[in-house]
């Protein structure tokens, strides 16, 4: 499901709540139209968990999912439930400081690390745009994926980190075929 397709589906979700609970369901519509029209997994790439959330939206979002599961919408159910994992942390934010927080880009991995003393950060930054781009089509990921290791000579410390960016964790790998094989399976988990 797109972000601008999810978008309009809080909409009209959002006429049938209660006046504070159909607000804060515009205002997750308003965040997700934003930019370009993209997967929610692209758009969840580049967004960061929060600390704290609004109890109540999560709530929300919770239970128009299970009605959608309910009623045999699997896709639509899936999306929402990849949306609830922006909601990290404790139930007890304001709606605005939830999204000031996760409208910030996602933290990067320590490049001063000494993991990452050999990495070259412009081709890892280079080698995530190119899978970020192929991302709305599995197969065509799979494709550029594999085009990108076999014309990259870049090492271990450089796939450790496109994967971490990919992926949005911090993990170690112990060689570049690890760091790749996570990078798939990340993806098809998607």
């Amino acid at each position: 499901m797109h972000t601008k397709d999810l978008a309009r589906a809080l909409r009209a979700f959002a006429n049938i709540a209660d006046f504070d609970r159909s607000q804060e369901l515009h205002r997750l519509a308003v965040f997700l139209e934003r930019g370009r029209n993209e997967t929610i997994a692209a758009r969840l790439k580049r967004t960061r968990s929060s600390a704290r959330y609004p109890a109540r939206l999560k709530e929300s979002l919770a239970v128009i999912e299970d009605g959608l599961r309910a009623a045999g919408a699997i896709k639509p159910s899936i999306a929402l439930a990849e949306i609830q994992r922006i909601f990290a942390g404790r139930p007890d934010a304001t709606i605005d400081a939830f999204f000031e927080e996760i409208s910030l880009p996602p933290l990067l991995p320590d490049a001063s690390a000494r993991r990452f003393k050999s990495a070259n950060e412009s081709v890892a930054k280079s080698i995530c745009s190119d899978l970020a781009e192929a991302s709305g089509n599995g197969q065509s990921f799979h494709v550029r994926l594999a085009e990108l290791v076999s014309a990259s000579s870049a090492g271990t410390a450089t796939w450790t980190l496109v994967a971490n960016q990919f992926i949005g964790n911090r993990r170690a790998y112990r060689d570049r075929a690890a760091a790749i094989r996570a990078i798939k399976l990340h993806f098809d988990a998607l």
